[in-house]
């Protein structure tokens, strides 16, 4: 070997030095330490796409639950360096919009969710405006609150009670307002209205805030809304509650759709899933495991619990194989009415 060493020019003590120098480099910087570290999740903010205009339902429950969500982050994922929610309004086509911008532009790193009504799972996969792709596609991360469906009445209307309504519908329509075209809402009015067999014309104003205008400036009659999006409304006298279409009173004072003769109607308006929040297709594992972890941890926030009870909203998260349940038998039963909802057009 000494013979091959003069051969090369390469003496004995250069060898020696390299190999000092190898183990050095393998004692003090082992080899996965070279490897590029992958940063804790989540490493920056988050942009939370709101569909709807600032200052509606689904707009009051993002920017309210944003910093309790970026709360639980933290606490779920210690050493995380980012976390903090954003939340960006995309109007646009109902929803639509939002939902292309989710599907084909945002990256599945977990860095970009949103919010998605659940009527949009007929308007967007069998209805009318059907888009180019399946929204089921997406993962559906978690659904917390329960939508509690109230009729609503303004003050111009002339309608005060159940019974005043049924009477005024006997002499002429009744014009309901629906904000949302082929939202939930809207759905729910089209049943509503068909199983009551009510004598009344629908009207579209394309926002909540501007159907809740509509009543109060005496243009409708009554609207179909969840409880939540008018409370301040009904508090301070601008609306009035005729009925809730749920099985139990949610108010003292104000009947049940089950009351008047229809138990039916609870079990397809409103319930469970109503608001449901969504990211892109094929999300990154470990990012939906922290998401999903980290809104269970904030339905058990004290200062969270406190912002629903303010806004009116009643929690009944539903997470996982639940959700996709409940996801199932929503698209059931649009199925089964869509020749009903394409009647109105939709």
């Amino acid at each position: 070997m000494c013979e091959k060493i003069k051969e090369t020019g390469v003496s004995k003590q250069l060898i020696g030095e390299i190999i000092v120098v190898l183990i050095t480099l393998i004692f003090f910087f082992p080899l996965n330490s070279l490897a590029v570290t992958k940063e804790i999740y989540p490493a920056k903010d988050i942009t939370f796409i709101c569909y709807s205009r600032p200052g509606g339902g689904y707009d009051i429950t993002a920017r309210g639950s944003a910093p309790f969500l970026t709360k639980a982050l933290k606490e779920v994922s210690p050493g995380a360096k980012g976390g903090n929610i954003q939340v960006k309004n995309m109007t646009g086509g109902a929803g639509a919009k939002a939902a292309q911008y989710l599907y084909y532009d945002a990256k599945p790193d977990g860095y970009t969710i949103g919010d998605f009504n659940r009527g949009n799972l007929y308007k967007f996969t069998i209805g009318k405006e059907k888009l180019p792709f399946n929204v089921r596609d997406f993962t559906f991360l978690y659904s917390l609150t329960v939508v509690n469906r109230v009729l609503v009445s303004g003050k111009r209307s002339g309608i005060s009670s159940w019974e005043m309504l049924l009477a005024k519908a006997k002499k002429e329509p009744i014009k309901i307002a629906v904000s949302t075209v082929g939202g939930s809402e809207h759905l729910d009015t089209i049943y509503i209205k068909e199983t009551l067999g009510l004598n009344a014309i629908l009207t579209n104003w394309g926002s909540t805030s501007q159907t809740d205008a509509a009543l109060i400036r005496g243009d409708s009659d009554v609207t179909v809304v969840s409880y939540d999006s008018i409370q301040s409304l009904v508090d301070a006298g601008e609306l009035n509650i005729l009925v809730t279409f749920t099985e139990k009173r949610i108010l003292p004072n104000v009947p049940t759709i089950v009351e008047k003769g229809y138990p039916q109607i609870p079990k397809n308006v409103g319930g469970r899933g109503g608001k449901i929040v969504i990211a892109p297709p094929r999300l990154d594992p470990e990012a939906k495991r922290i998401l999903t972890t980290a809104a269970q941890r904030m339905v058990r926030d004290q200062g969270f619990l406190e912002f629903c009870k303010k806004t009116g909203t009643e929690l009944d998260p539903l997470f996982g194989k639940d959700l996709e349940d409940l996801l199932e038998e929503n698209m059931k039963f649009y199925k089964e009415m869509a020749p009903i909802y394409k009647k109105y057009g939709l």
